[in-house]
């Protein structure tokens, strides 16, 4: 059974990370995204989009959780084309993530599994 614990929202700023190339700090990205997600985003034309979409869901499941984690306690991944979350705790997610020109953002709801 799961049960409703919170809600997060968070706006991530695309030209900020457009102004860090990846191919110049790379280790500014390794602090904050797993090789899998870096991987995904290099994918695409403008990769610092889906960079920042990444940020932002990141940043609301923090906000969405009872207990403190870091950036890369959370992986961010697609199943068939929707955003999804996989972290080594007791949660479910429902997920949204948007990006139009220079803003991404994205909202977070987690459910607890009371039965672990």
């Amino acid at each position: 059974m799961f049960k409703q614990i919170g809600i997060g929202i968070d706006i991530a700023d695309i030209e900020k990370f457009e102004k860090i190339k990846f191919e110049r700090k790379p280790e500014f990205y390794k602090k904050i995204f797993l090789p899998s997600e870096i991987s995904y985003c290099l994918k695409y034309k403008n990769p610092y989009e889906r960079f920042a979409g990444k940020f932002a869901i990141k940043e609301a499941t923090i906000k969405a959780i009872k207990e403190k984690i870091n950036l890369l306690d959370i992986e961010t991944i697609h199943i068939k084309s929707k955003p999804n979350i996989k972290i080594k705790k007791k949660y479910q997610f429902q997920i949204s993530v948007s990006h139009d020109k220079k803003i991404a953002v994205a909202v977070v709801i987690s459910f607890e599994n009371k039965n672990k």
